[in-house]
């Protein structure tokens, strides 16, 4: 294997996400479409960031202090990913089984209500081998979701 098998990233995966599919239990939950949790690959990322911490930094002058408020606030993690790095989903419901449409709103209260897919989506975008080209072309080649669409990007 030469570095650009070990390495490149696939630029359609990276731009557009790719679909997760969520299982518990060996059965399909729903689907997550993700983007890359770091900021060197997710432009957008990288933008709310900046746009949270200017937010943060026009309530203080003191940078370390903006800082340290940004470290201990537990919904900052959910609003970047709400922002930049869920893009789609597909067959998420309400308690009352009723489809919640995928809007920033949504993803953080999903998020927030419901770590332990948190974790499990944070797991996946922040992983720099789920956007790696020869993952995702194979993903491509063999996985289909339940819902007949691809699993990967």
């Amino acid at each position: 294997m030469n570095i650009y098998e070990a390495f490149e990233t696939s630029e359609q995966a990276i731009e557009e996400g790719r679909w997760l599919e969520i299982v518990f239990q060996g059965e399909a939950v729903c689907a997550v479409r993700v983007r890359s949790a770091s900021p060197d690959l997710n432009p957008e990322l990288r933008k709310a960031m900046t746009d949270q911490a200017l937010g943060l930094l026009g309530e203080t002058k003191d940078p370390d202090l903006t800082v340290r408020k940004a470290l201990r606030d537990p919904d900052l993690e959910r609003k970047l990913f709400a922002a930049a790095v869920i893009t789609d989903w597909r067959d998420v419901k309400d308690r009352n089984n009723k489809a919640l449409k995928c809007t920033p709103k949504n993803i953080e209260k999903v998020l927030k209500d419901l770590p332990l897919l948190f974790q499990q989506v944070k797991n996946a975008a922040y992983r720099w081998e789920t956007f790696r080209r020869s993952v995702v072309e194979e993903a491509l080649g063999n996985s289909e979701t339940s819902s007949g669409h691809k699993s990967a990007a």
